[in-house]
């Protein structure tokens, strides 16, 4: 590509740029462990941090743990980061999740800071007695459990006919713009400003 721009000192320089396997793989690992210094650090200087987990099967049949963490900074910027994706071989039943969860989130410095931990509905994260949030509370982590809805929005976004969605948004704008209904329209506008 420099030679296409006439950069002849430039194509040089990248000719004589080892790219063996090995010498591929100690540079990610380089920057592996930076990106993870970084994160580090940001979770450490973190007031609060919220955790998002969701457990899938890849195409290799291997179940994996994804988790997510929001950081909150005293001065209110937010992180969102992927944190890691563990994956789970054997079974994927509640204490494999804690265990997992447990083990990284120890490393970073325990849960003290954790202000909410979302999940899907599966039994395996919500089961009060075996389940993610069940084992949580036998250990006195007391984190708020959200359950996601994108899983439901995504139901029901497929069992909604688009035809029937259009009917009811015309009849609210007819409702809101039509006919001579000019104060209707400027209370609307108020009313949403």
């Amino acid at each position: 590509m420099a030679k296409q721009f006439n950069e002849l000192k430039v194509a040089e320089k990248f000719e004589t740029v080892s790219v063996s396997h090995q010498t591929i793989a100690r540079r990610v690992d380089h920057i592996n462990e930076h990106v993870s210094k970084k994160l580090r650090d940001v979770v450490e200087k973190c007031k609060y941090f919220s955790l998002c987990l969701d457990e899938s099967t890849d195409l290799s049949d291997i179940s994996q743990l994804v988790i997510f963490i929001r950081t909150i900074q005293d001065d209110f910027s937010v992180a969102e980061e992927m944190l890691v994706l563990i994956p789970l071989h054997g079974t994927t039943k509640g204490t494999d999740i804690f265990e997992a969860v447990n083990k990284l989130v120890s490393d970073y410095g325990g849960f003290d800071k954790c202000s909410c931990i979302v999940t899907d509905g599966a039994r395996a994260m919500t089961g009060t007695e075996i389940g993610f949030a069940g084992l949580l509370k036998q250990n006195s982590i007391n984190c708020p459990m959200i359950h996601c809805i994108v899983h439901l929005e995504s139901l029901c976004g497929k069992s909604l006919r688009q035809i029937n969605v259009m009917k009811v948004a015309v009849k609210i704008t007819n409702i809101v713009r039509g006919g001579n209904r000019a104060l209707t329209h400027r209370k609307f506008r108020d009313f949403l400003a």
